[in-house]
């Protein structure tokens, strides 16, 4: 079953659906939440989160590695795992020790270079079946982040396109430029911020600057109704 498995989760990933892959994981772990996280620098950003209790959760902000558990697999190059994190004399003084209880991460590389963690974690104490921790972690080992985090651009840039070509809709629904504009930001601040937290800098930079040039677009529009309704420039 573990081989099926994991060849379940590979193709998954191959067809650029990393989240599918977290969720089935995140099914068999009995943990409320997985994740797939990055270092960057003193930071760990998060890339792709399942919440079991939230299934639109958004990506969370990105925050000092030393703050988190991954900083120890992020310090040995291997797994950490933690079944009760109140009796893991480890954990003393660690600020995550009151909050997060269960703890199951290992190690993703890029070509030897240490890249981030796939992790299971509960603000509960959670039994995870030691085969499912075996198959996180040869997930894990096998995973390569380069062409998951293509993928996940990917994904925002189809975001990005789907808005530019609902901005047309957005604009014959409203009946003014103020309500047009907050329909608009409603779909794009989102991509703002996940870009700004997947994404390296100079990616997220450029990402940023393609909302931008839609949204200029979007206000030209909106402020001139007979273009506006017939959606002209949006193409």
């Amino acid at each position: 079953m573990k081989q099926t498995t994991l060849h379940q989760l590979t193709a998954l990933v191959e067809a650029g659906r990393l989240p599918g892959a977290l969720e089935t994981l995140n099914l068999l772990s009995g943990c409320r939440f997985t994740a797939f996280f990055r270092f960057d620098a003193a930071e760990l950003r998060n890339l792709v989160i399942v919440d079991r209790l939230d299934p639109y959760a958004a990506t969370m902000e990105a925050v000092p590695v030393d703050q988190t558990y991954c900083v120890f697999v992020q310090q040995s190059r291997d797994a950490f795992l933690v079944d009760d994190a109140r009796a893991d004399l480890r954990l003393e003084g660690h600020p995550k020790r009151p909050v997060v209880q269960t703890y199951v991460g290992f190690p993703v590389s890029s070509r030897d270079a240490l890249f981030g963690t796939i992790c299971h974690f509960d603000y509960d104490v959670v039994e995870v079946p030691q085969d499912v921790v075996e198959l996180t972690r040869a997930f894990a080992s096998t995973f390569e982040p380069l062409g998951a985090v293509t993928a996940l651009r990917q994904a925002l840039d189809r975001r990005l396109e789907s808005l530019r070509l609902m901005s047309g809709e957005i604009l014959l629904a409203s009946t003014t430029r103020a309500e047009a504009r907050e329909a608009f930001e409603e779909y794009a601040e989102p991509l703002r911020r996940e870009a700004g937290r997947m994404l390296d800098d100079v990616t997220a930079r450029a990402f940023h600057n393609s909302i931008d040039a839609l949204a200029s677009t979007f206000e030209t529009l909106a402020a001139d109704p007979p273009r506006a309704a017939s959606g002209i420039g949006l193409g």
